[in-house]
């Protein structure tokens, strides 16, 4: 029965395994590395310590509360037909990212709390596609 719990193991998704492996080079858990740290897939270098990561966590949650403040004002003024596409989709989404940004926002508030009560330090990984020092 060992095969299918290796199997669960080897499904986890791309940023998990990045996670666990960037943990292990370092010497941390990976409740001590916190969140994922490389910028493979993004356009932009990633802000995720924890103050950048509050400062997105706040601004997604005021842009999430100005979009729902404009969907209540369309409802209550009445005068424009309603797209429920974008309005289902709007609700949704600000189901999904706010919880989601504030999730990974005291995710990495924790692992540097351990990391700092450890005296352990993190260096921040290369792109995979350059060789490393």
């Amino acid at each position: 029965m060992s095969q299918p719990e290796n199997r669960r193991g080897r499904r986890k998704g791309y940023y998990a395994r990045q996670v666990e492996a960037e943990a292990e080079r370092q010497g941390l858990t990976v409740e001590e590395y916190g969140v994922y740290k490389g910028d493979v897939g993004s356009v932009v270098k990633p802000i995720n310590s924890a103050g950048g990561l509050l400062f997105l966590s706040i601004l997604i949650t005021l842009i999430m509360t100005v979009v729902g403040a404009l969907m209540v004002k369309l409802f209550m003024d009445g005068t424009e037909d309603v797209n429920w596409g974008q309005i289902i989709f709007g609700i949704v989404f600000g189901l999904w990212i706010v919880p989601t940004a504030w999730f990974l926002y005291f995710k990495e508030r924790k692992a540097s709390r351990l990391r700092q009560q450890n005296g352990k330090t993190i260096e921040l990984p290369t792109r995979r596609n350059t060789p490393r020092d």
